[in-house]
């Protein structure tokens, strides 16, 4: 454990790598699916989705499944196949039913490789302590992912979790806009930003994405894969 409280992994970099022929790349991987779906499997092939909601291939079964809160874009578990032992956790009341692992603020556990920690997230259209933002680690790979918010002075101390990826709103409507999703990619020092929640009503809008600032930003349209690797 380190000084924060969270599991201390080694951290490599990320980008988008492509395999040389006859090559194979053992990485992570992320797939983005739209609004603020995603699906990571990590290098031993253990699959993380979070914010389940988005059309896509969710053939493969879960390993974890993080639910930032309880509207319906964010929470449709019942899209998933959970392996045996599968843990799904959420902010509070977010998923229906028997055995959600419900997560307060700064609660955190591990599954598998995957280290998480539930962080604050809130703004007008979004009550505190309803939904949660969630840092994850695996492979050394630290990643942030916001959840629906706005920016909070508490995302000023974020950068001493070593964020390598931040997935950050920037729909300007229901979250933050680009500008302010741009200030809080400055606050918490990520390395990467993948803009997520793009779009007031659709799954993804090009020209929000595009405007998020930062280091680096990789804008990610439904269906795009990039490989997280050392």
């Amino acid at each position: 454990m380190n000084s924060t409280g969270f599991l201390a992994l080694p951290v490599f970099t990320i980008g988008c790598m492509a395999a040389a022929p006859g090559q194979s790349v053992q990485a992570a991987e992320l797939v983005y699916f739209g609004r603020s779906t995603v699906k990571i499997r990590t290098a031993s092939g253990f699959v993380l989705y979070i914010d389940p909601y988005a059309p896509g291939d969710y053939s493969e079964p879960a390993d974890l499944v993080l639910v930032t809160h309880g509207h319906g874009d964010h929470n449709r578990v019942d899209l998933l196949k959970l392996k045996v032992g599968a843990v799904l956790a959420s902010a509070p009341g977010a998923v229906p039913g028997k055995g959600v692992r419900f997560l307060a603020e700064g609660d955190e556990f591990k599954a598998g490789p995957v280290s998480v920690r539930a962080l604050p997230a809130s703004n007008k259209n979004h009550r505190r302590g309803e939904t949660l933002g969630f840092l994850v680690a695996f492979d050394g790979i630290v990643m942030y992912h916001a959840s629906d918010t706005s920016w909070l002075p508490e995302m000023e101390g974020f950068s001493k979790y070593g964020i390598d990826y931040a997935l950050l709103p920037c729909d300007g409507f229901y979250n933050m806009g680009p500008d302010e999703a741009s200030k809080c990619a400055a606050a918490v020092k990520t390395r990467v930003v993948i803009p997520i929640h793009s779009s007031k009503t659709d799954l993804f809008d090009a020209g929000n994405a595009r405007a998020v600032r930062g280091s680096e930003v990789i804008v990610m349209a439904p269906g795009q894969k990039t490989l997280l690797h050392p």
